[in-house]
């Protein structure tokens, strides 16, 4: 099944759980032509899925490029969030939208991995990240506050930050 570059887990699982239930039902009403033409597996081509723990929703600006987290927060929204600290606080990224080059942004500046503006016209965070490339997030949670948007965090938070840079989380936790 091709998987396009916008669909969301909850979405893929919907996709292959009807297609799932359709080649089972296939494979039953056919089982003797379908053990004929088996095939088996190659093992050699076989490759294993890491276990999914709460270190894969940390955010590592400096070593992933934009697409690389995007996937990451494809592949993981609705089961857990992505995570960096900013403060000494955990913040969760709760709304991430597929990375623009910087030139689409019209950014004054080159974005250092981690480093991020508040960008007024998209009402949304630009964050730096590795390879040059920048993603923006629209929604977020801070640890032992309610989810707010990329405005009220600019309203809130950076105002009074002297730092605009997030760091690595290292207690990352679920959704």
């Amino acid at each position: 099944m091709a998987i396009g570059s916008d669909i969301h887990m909850p979405e893929l699982h919907s996709s292959l759980a009807q297609l799932g239930a359709e080649l089972l039902l296939d494979t039953v009403n056919n089982v003797r032509e379908r053990i004929a033409k088996a095939t088996p597996q190659d093992g050699a081509l076989a490759t294993y899925a890491p276990k999914i723990t709460s270190r894969i929703t940390e955010i590592e600006w400096a070593e992933q490029n934009s697409m690389e987290i995007y996937a990451r927060y494809r592949a993981l929204y609705g089961f857990k969030c992505l995570t960096t600290s900013f403060l000494d606080k955990q913040v969760q990224l709760l709304t991430v939208r597929k990375p623009k080059s910087q030139a689409q942004l019209n950014l004054p500046r080159f974005l250092l991995p981690s480093h991020f503006v508040f960008h007024r016209g998209l009402k949304s965070l630009i964050i730096g990240c590795a390879q040059g490339t920048a993603i923006e997030v629209t929604q977020m949670r801070i640890e032992g506050k309610k989810p707010m948007s990329a405005l009220d965090f600019n309203n809130g938070f950076l105002k009074q930050a002297v730092s605009r840079q997030f760091k690595q989380n290292t207690n990352a936790a679920y959704c």
